[in-house]
């Protein structure tokens, strides 16, 4: 049996690093605003509901305080994994910002990022998705302290099996998926290029294709539903942004993938 997980970051809209703090902003400099965020949040599990698919939610603490505080967000993920991304959607390695947190501040940042997420849920993330999927071994050890059972940020090539592995302390890293077309190009699982313009949805159903082992975990953002890198998109646009996320899904379940969580499918998995 061919498996599948749909996995949405939720956090502030149009999120960039900056250089010199490791916290987020939205793009051009704004302070962080989530209303593409939570327009975006709604559409997709609307959408998921419809096809009868269980996603897994990776939660930017931050964001999932300030909606909670303008929607039923328990109600809405009811039947969904709920997982953690960070609280201020931080780089965690100091890639992009040139501020590289300690190992005391790594461990408070996720520390808070978990407690957030269980506060608003009611239940403890399994899961970790580094932002701007920055992760080296200390970020690894950090999450496996903290207690989390895997970590959803690097790429796996969809031909060699998609199948969790140790990352540094023992955390199971948990691939997305990526190969190469025959013009050299990678095509990875992440959705955003399609929601710019830069790939179609069939282009993700050459790598469905390729998926012959393990799980393969796709990705988007919530807010590029609503709004794109040059801007807000209209009701008609978000529309057909989601049709082609249904789109995309409701191909794979017809070519026999089956889509679970990502928990479900570790836990199903795992060694007794």
């Amino acid at each position: 049996m061919r498996y599948a997980a749909f996995t949405v970051d939720v956090d502030r809209d149009v999120n960039e690093p900056r250089a010199g703090t490791v916290e987020s902003w939205c793009r051009g400099g704004a302070a962080p605003r989530y209303s593409s965020t939570r327009e975006g949040l709604e559409r997709l599990v609307a959408m998921l509901g419809e096809l009868g698919i269980e996603g897994t939610f990776f939660w930017e603490g931050r964001a999932a305080e300030v909606l909670s505080e303008r929607m039923d967000l328990k109600g809405l993920m009811r039947g969904h994994e709920v997982a953690a991304h960070g609280y201020e959607h931080e780089d965690l390695t100091g890639e992009s910002t040139g501020v590289r947190p300690s190992e005391e501040w790594l461990d408070a940042i996720i520390g808070r990022s978990l407690s957030s997420v269980e506060t608003v849920f009611g239940r403890r993330p399994d899961g970790f998705r580094c932002p701007y999927q920055h992760i080296d071994d200390t970020v690894a050890r950090v999450l496996m302290q903290r207690g989390l059972l895997y970590d959803s940020t690097l790429f796996g090539d969809v031909g060699a099996g998609l199948r969790p592995y140790p990352l540094a302390g023992g955390l199971l890293e948990v691939p997305l998926a990526q190969c190469r077309e025959s013009d050299g190009r990678k095509l990875q699982s992440y959705l955003w290029p399609m929601h710019e313009g830069r790939r179609k949805p069939d282009d993700y159903l050459r790598l469905a294709s390729a998926h012959e082992d393990g799980l393969l975990v796709l990705a988007d953002h919530s807010w590029h539903v609503v709004e794109s890198l040059g801007g807000e998109r209209g009701e008609e646009r978000a529309e057909r942004e989601v049709g082609k996320v249904k789109y995309v899904l409701k191909e794979m379940m017809a070519r026999g993938i089956e889509f679970v969580t990502v928990s479900e499918h570790l836990r199903s998995n795992l060694p007794s």
